[in-house]
């Protein structure tokens, strides 16, 4: 286990990575952005469980093929145990089966790192800002795989005006929060916007995931997009 730390305060991030050469890189990337105050980097699922730090983190980020337990399992038991914290898969496979996989075991976004530098790198900068993000070519996996199901689990279960009833189980206050965030891109922005804090928009939004059955920013917009194309929403 390794922890670097900056000058000033900001998110704690861990990173669960075996291959000591990536581990390095992706710790280095991390610690460069402003926003972060620690990175704290772990070989193993084993060697984080058990190791009191994970208890004061912020994000971690969890590659899939790991020696021993593997990522998702990981992700899954951090859902039961711990889970306000964020977990995001950083990983080389972008094979549908372990991104379905991922999500429902509670991950909250999916990044990969073949990427290139400028795109893993915004996807970082968003999940430092949202705690949530996908790797491009992995939303469009997710929202193309949503919208074939004709809006997911929930459109799935309720036919045709499932949908709808989705959009519709927000409050006034989620739904709005909702609405800026497509306006915007940002929890950061639309904050602002509310004038509420960050924490506050990441909360509002966690909620918005569990009502409408997704797992991502992403796949949130698709189920508004999808209800004001039927004249759902206005």
């Amino acid at each position: 286990m390794l922890n670097t730390t900056n000058q000033t305060q900001g998110r704690r991030i861990g990173l669960v990575e075996d291959d000591r050469m990536i581990r390095t890189y992706l710790a280095a990337l991390l610690q460069s952005q402003a926003e972060v105050g620690s990175v704290t980097v772990w070989e193993s699922a084993e060697d984080f469980v058990t190791n009191s730090e994970r208890n004061e983190l912020d994000l971690l980020l969890v590659d899939l093929e790991l020696p021993g337990e593997s990522g998702i399992s990981l992700i899954q038991r951090m859902h039961q145990k711990q889970p306000e914290l964020s977990c995001i898969v950083l990983t080389s496979s972008s094979d549908p089966r372990d991104v379905f996989a991922a999500m429902r075991a509670g991950a909250s976004g999916y990044l990969v790192k073949n990427s290139s530098p400028d795109e893993l790198l915004g996807s970082i900068r968003s999940v430092i800002h949202d705690g949530v993000s996908l790797s491009p070519v992995i939303a469009k996996l997710l929202v193309d795989e949503f919208l074939s199901m004709g809006g997911g689990a929930r459109g799935a279960r309720g036919g045709h005006n499932g949908q709808s009833s989705g959009v519709k189980s927000l409050t006034d206050r989620e739904f709005e929060v909702l609405k800026l965030i497509s306006k915007y891109g940002s929890a950061k922005e639309t904050a602002a916007a509310l004038g509420l804090s960050h924490e506050t928009v990441r909360v509002h939004m966690k909620k918005v995931y569990q009502k409408l059955h997704v797992s991502s920013k992403e796949g949130a917009l698709a189920v508004l997009a999808q209800s004001q194309s039927k004249g759902n929403v206005l």
